[in-house]
């Protein structure tokens, strides 16, 4: 990771000895640093006979570059933060709940209520259905319906936790049922050592230590109760559930991908002394990636509690009332939304977040991911 006040510098492939440009990390929302040799600030003459030793694609690619670092510094301006994206990149999507002030309370319905009994192990077999024929009539019973709560909604409150990232927590979100169902499942599971979403290896191919947890996967199509989990998540999001599946016989055409918008679920296990440093769920495209395809919104599940530490935090909130950072403590069945893009299209550099070292106990939850525009 790089901090404020470290020191880089460039220099020549043929002479190493030779610095070309160095800098100094500064504090947000600095963080944003170019290196553009072909540049002659205010002479287009030199420039452009710096450009001709570029061909038409590397050119093309070059302009490109310039026109997004141009952008990001009108960008800063207006805005006071950096442009994280390449210019242009469209605004998500996908819905957003607003954050206009801490405790700020929205609530989302859903029919796929609570499960609270468990199914017999025949009826939680694989579901082998796609696309259209996974759609369910609103006028008819939930799957499973006699072993759910007797009410025909399931009421969500999202309470705002933080305007800046855009951070919500809402009670409840699934049953001790649901819960016990998810360990299950993890029983079985053979957990390997997690890894970070980009560059989660070092030059010479040693993990990096900057998540010693262990996880994996679980399908939506696994069994019924992770489909109604699915079901009740799109509700949250107030997207329709088929963005979070494989889709087929030309549902969501506009879409040009039958691909789901979401991963599976990340189940997510820490031990004491286990933990994930500060990170952003995005990453960074490249410039001619015409999606510039990201992790939209995540949902963290929590499946226990009484746990020492492991506490989520974001450390980069804005709060004009403390410098602590926001610590969210995990409750069985709770969930915490947040998203990892903005408004606009750019990433959201204050969703940085970390998964807090466990000192006793130990820690087990799962993360749901929703892309967009495309989940690549």
């Amino acid at each position: 990771a790089t901090f404020p006040s470290h020191l880089f510098f460039y220099t020549s492939h043929r002479d190493e000895s030779e610095i070309l440009i160095r800098f100094k990390v500064e504090p947000y929302p600095n963080n944003v640093y170019i290196f553009d040799p072909y540049h002659v600030e205010a002479d287009l003459g030199e420039t452009e006979k710096n450009l001709l030793q570029l061909d038409e694609i590397e050119r093309e690619k070059y302009i490109k570059i310039r026109k997004s670092y141009l952008f990001g510094e009108v960008y800063k301006s207006f805005t006071g933060r950096s442009y994280l994206v390449n210019y242009p990149r469209p605004p998500p999507k996908h819905h957003m709940w607003r954050a206009d002030y801490f405790n700020q309370t929205h609530w989302a319905t859903t029919r796929e209520t609570h499960f609270l009994s468990m199914p017999s192990r025949e009826k939680l077999s694989d579901l082998r259905t796609h696309g259209k024929s996974r759609v369910i009539d609103e006028r008819k019973p939930r799957p499973l319906v006699d072993y759910r709560s007797d009410q025909p909604l399931m009421n969500m409150t999202l309470k705002v936790l933080s305007c800046a990232p855009r951070v919500f927590e809402i009670k409840e979100f699934l049953s001790p049922i649901e819960v016990e169902h998810m360990l299950y499942l993890a029983s079985g599971e053979d957990l390997s050592l997690s890894l970070t979403g980009q560059g989660e290896t070092s030059s010479t191919g040693e993990i990096k230590k900057t998540r010693t947890s262990r996880n994996s996967w679980l399908e939506r199509e696994r069994s019924p109760i992770l489909d109604a989990i699915y079901r009740r998540a799109a509700d949250l999001l107030r997207v329709n559930e088929a963005l979070l599946r494989y889709r087929g016989d030309g549902e969501f055409p506009d879409l040009g991908s039958e691909k789901s918008l979401a991963e599976h679920l990340q189940l997510v296990h820490y031990t004491k002394k286990q933990e994930y440093q500060a990170h952003h769920d995005f990453g960074f495209n490249d410039i001619d990636d015409p999606f510039q395809a990201q992790r939209f919104a995540t949902i963290l599940l929590y499946l226990n509690e009484g746990m020492k530490g492991g506490a989520t935090t974001f450390p980069r909130w804005v709060n004009a009332e403390t410098f602590e950072q926001l610590k969210v403590k995990p409750e069985t069945g709770k969930a915490v939304l947040f998203y990892s893009q903005l408004p606009d299209g750019n990433m959201d550099d204050f969703s940085q977040h970390e998964a807090q070292k466990i000192f006793g106990g130990e820690k087990w939850l799962t993360n749901l991911w929703l892309w967009s525009p495309v989940y690549n």
